[in-house]
């Protein structure tokens, strides 16, 4: 058989929206999550048009639909001849709306962001908790992502009456330092960017949007949120680990990448060697042996939580021993569905599937393995920090971003996929 791969395009609200994968001429999604970085996504949809069903004001079924009240939910099904298998790649909401339309023909583009995008624009006095009292940072970063503003909701409601948010916590740490409450920001993409994500070198991004019922609000539109504070390497449960090999040479459940656009480098400007992790409680500079020998690369985050120096100088550490040293890797390859079809072997569905994967496609452990021109064979591993995907009715093409494993993977002992361990 083969590995196929189709989409599913549903636009409304979270219980009940409608199908327009029949009118989607093409698709965009970019993806990108980091380290200390609060994740993005972004996802354009050109639409026919030709009937006018879509003109606002128009007269055609959808022509009184208030298009910024609605969720964008796509999905891609694949299988191999046994029945399709459905995994969220994008969940969004509409944040832009343009019509072309010359009179004969037609089309609107639809540009959706991630939930926590467009819920962050809501308007924050203080991030809740009790200002002073420490807390562990888990139950810090869930209640500010799960809140309400004053009983009203911070995320669209896609036809519910009320929504939250939820954190999947699907790293391997179970306990973390206690944190105290700073302020200062205005809206909640600066609480999480600015106060909460550095205290605990956090990878956190929005994943999907799904109705729930969650107490005590009854049934809600739910925000989903991945999360990895510390160790940033995700627990057993939540690893897949990717394996690539060029074109002509996959065998297994390794995927084939395209000799276009396979990209090296080195990280130089992503080196940090001097971090200043701070607040209203406690501030710590670390500099690394290496400041001197390339230069000064600083990065401050001084309005966090942390609760004491020992705890600064912990979070700060983490940062200048993971990224001070300059690393060559690959950071870019290409894959497409129409390479994976004609390739793949059948065992590599599941992996196929969950790149694609909005919940397990980023940042995983990925192993690429690749002859260069009068080289010897080479093997890098690599974590996914970014993904575009372009999907048009003839094939769906996936861009691929890396980083280096080892800087960006735990550093607590014993976990380690490389047994190779640095405390941060």
């Amino acid at each position: 058989m083969a590995i196929n791969t189709t989409w599913k395009i549903d636009i409304g609200t979270v219980a009940a929206p409608t199908d327009f994968t029949s009118r989607v001429m093409s698709m965009n999604i970019r993806q990108s999550v980091d380290v200390n970085v609060m994740g993005r996504g972004v996802c354009q949809i050109t639409l026919l048009n030709k009937d006018g069903a879509l003109t606002p004001g128009g007269g055609g079924t959808y022509s009184s639909t208030d298009w910024f009240a609605q969720g964008v939910f796509i999905n891609a099904l694949t299988d191999v001849g046994a029945g399709a298998t459905s995994t969220d790649v994008f969940d969004g909401i509409i944040t832009n709306f343009e019509l072309q339309d010359n009179g004969i023909f037609s089309t609107v583009t639809l540009t959706a962001q991630d939930g926590l995008t467009v819920g962050g624009k809501s308007p924050l006095q203080d991030l809740k908790g009790v200002s002073g009292i420490s807390r562990p940072y888990i139950t810090w970063l869930s209640t500010n992502i799960k809140t309400t503003l004053a009983d009203t909701s911070i995320y669209p409601l896609l036809g519910k009456s009320n929504s939250v948010g939820l954190v999947d916590y699907v790293n391997s740490s179970t306990t973390f330092d206690n944190i105290s409450n700073p302020t200062g920001s205005s809206v909640y993409a600066d609480g999480w960017q600015i106060n909460i994500i550095p205290t605990a070198n956090d990878v956190c991004y929005a994943t999907i949007i799904e109705e729930a019922v969650q107490a005590p609000y009854g049934a809600v539109a739910r925000y989903r949120v991945n999360a990895m504070p510390y160790d940033t390497t995700r627990n057993a449960a939540n690893s897949v680990d990717f394996e690539f090999a060029p074109e002509g040479f996959v065998t297994g459940t390794k995927l084939p990448f395209s000799a276009n656009n396979f990209q090296q480098g080195f990280n130089i400007d992503t080196l940090i060697n001097v971090a200043t992790v701070g607040g209203q409680f406690a501030t710590f500079t670390s500099t690394s042996t290496n400041a001197l020998t390339y230069g000064q690369r600083t990065v401050s985050f001084n309005n966090t939580g942390v609760s004491d120096n020992t705890f600064a100088q912990s979070v700060a550490e983490r940062l200048t021993n993971r990224y001070s040293t300059p690393k060559f890797n690959v950071v870019e390859l290409a894959i497409s569905a129409k390479i994976v079809k004609q390739q793949a072997d059948d065992s590599a569905e599941s992996f196929w599937r969950n790149l694609l994967s909005i919940q397990k496609g980023l940042w995983q452990k990925t192993t690429i393995t690749w002859t260069g021109s009068g080289a010897s064979a080479q093997t890098v591993t690599c974590v996914i920090k970014g993904r575009t995907i372009n999907v048009t009715p003839e094939n769906t093409d996936v861009s691929l971003f890396f980083g280096d494993w080892v800087d960006n993977h735990s550093f607590i002992l014993d976990t380690d996929k490389l047994d190779i361990d640095r405390l941060g």
